[in-house]
C-alpha cells in the first residue's frame, strides 16, 4: 500500500515537471506591455551595456543559412490586446509620410500621434493598413523624413547574425542588440487570433541603465549589420532572454496589400561598439519615432 502511494506521488512529480517544461515553450513569449502612461520623458540613457560574451560583431555571422519555416519550429503562445489610451510604441519611416509599426501599437486607436522631445504630440497620424494575420500596421503623416531601407529577401540571412533593435522601451530612447536563434511560430489569442511565422533573437546587449521590460520597443525596426530593416520588433520573452520580430514576408505582404513602394536607403554598417550613437542619430533624424495611441 505504501509503495503504491509512493509511486503515485513520484508520477505526480514527473507530470508537474513535464507540464512546466511544456508551458515554458508554449507560453513563454509575452507580448510587449506597451501601456506606458508616463510617456512625457525625453532623457536619453548613456552608454551601451554588452550582455554575456557577445564577441566581435561578425564572429557569429558565418553560421548556416536561416532555414525555411518548419512544423518543428519552436512555438509560443501570445495573448494580444488592442492599444490602450496613452499607450506608446515605436514606428519607423518606410516612404514619404508612411511608417511601419506593430499591429498592437495601432489597432483600436482613434488617434495616433508622433511625440516630440517634450513628450507632446507633434505630428498627427492615421492608420491606413492593419494586417489580418500578422502583427504589422502602416500609418501615415503629412510629410516625413528620409525612410529606412527594407531587406525583404531572407535567403542571405544566417543563424547567429547580429540584430539591432531601436526604439522607445518604457517610453524612453533605448536600443537592444541580439543574435538570431531561428524561426518561431507565434500562436496569437485575445484581441485577434492567428498563426504567424516570426524570428527569435537572443539578447546580447541593451542601453546602459535599462532594466526590466522592453515594452514600448514594439513596432521599432529590427536592423541587420548593413543597416537594413529585416523585421519589426513585436514581442519579448524575458524568461528566455529573447526578442521576437516579424519575418520579411509579413512586411512584404503589408506593402503589397496597401500598394506602397518602400524606397529607403540603408543606414549601415552598424556595430555594437557605436550602436548607442547610431541609434540616437536614427531617432534624432526622426527615422525612428515614438508613437502614441489615443483611444478617446
Amino acid at each position: 500500500m505504501l509503495k503504491a502511494i509512493g509511486n503515485f506521488f513520484v508520477w505526480c512529480f514527473v507530470i508537474v515537471l513535464v507540464l512546466g517544461a511544456i508551458l515554458d515553450v508554449f507560453v513563454g513569449t509575452e507580448e510587449f506591455a506597451d501601456d506606458m502612461p508616463s510617456v512625457a520623458q525625453s532623457e536619453d540613457f548613456r552608454g551601451f551595456e554588452q550582455r554575456g560574451d557577445a564577441g566581435p560583431d561578425q564572429a557569429q555571422d558565418q553560421g548556416p543559412t536561416l532555414p525555411a519555416p518548419s512544423p518543428f519550429d519552436d512555438q509560443s503562445l501570445v495573448e494580444a490586446g488592442d492599444a490602450k489610451n496613452w499607450s506608446s510604441g515605436t514606428g519607423f519611416a518606410i516612404a514619404s509620410g508612411l511608417w511601419l509599426t506593430a499591429k498592437h501599437v495601432a489597432r483600436g486607436c482613434e488617434r495616433l500621434g508622433i511625440l516630440n522631445e517634450d513628450g507632446r504630440v507633434a505630428v498627427k497620424a492615421r492608420a491606413v493598413y492593419v494586417a489580418e494575420n500578422a502583427d504589422v500596421a502602416i500609418f501615415q503623416t503629412q510629410g516625413g523624413p528620409l525612410p529606412l531601407a527594407l531587406d525583404l529577401d531572407e535567403s542571405d540571412i544566417k543563424l547567429g547574425s547580429q540584430g539591432f533593435h531601436v526604439g522607445y522601451p518604457q517610453g524612453k530612447p533605448g536600443e537592444v542588440t541580439s543574435r538570431l536563434i531561428g524561426r518561431e511560430l507565434m500562436l496569437t489569442t485575445g484581441a485577434w487570433r492567428g498563426r504567424e511565422n516570426t524570428l527569435a533573437w537572443a539578447e546580447t546587449g541593451r542601453t546602459r541603465g535599462l532594466s526590466g521590460t522592453l515594452g514600448g520597443l514594439s513596432g521599432g525596426p529590427t536592423l541587420d549589420g548593413n543597416g537594413r530593416v529585416i523585421g519589426i520588433t513585436i514581442a519579448e520573452n524575458p524568461r528566455r532572454g529573447r526578442v521576437i520580430s516579424t519575418v520579411a514576408a509579413s512586411m512584404e505582404k503589408a506593402l503589397t496589400d496597401a500598394d506602397i513602394n518602400a524606397n529607403g536607403l540603408a543606414e549601415g554598417p552598424l556595430n555594437s561598439g557605436d550602436f548607442a550613437q547610431q541609434a540616437k542619430r536614427l531617432r534624432a533624424d526622426l527615422k525612428v519615432v515614438q508613437v502614441i495611441c489615443l483611444t478617446t
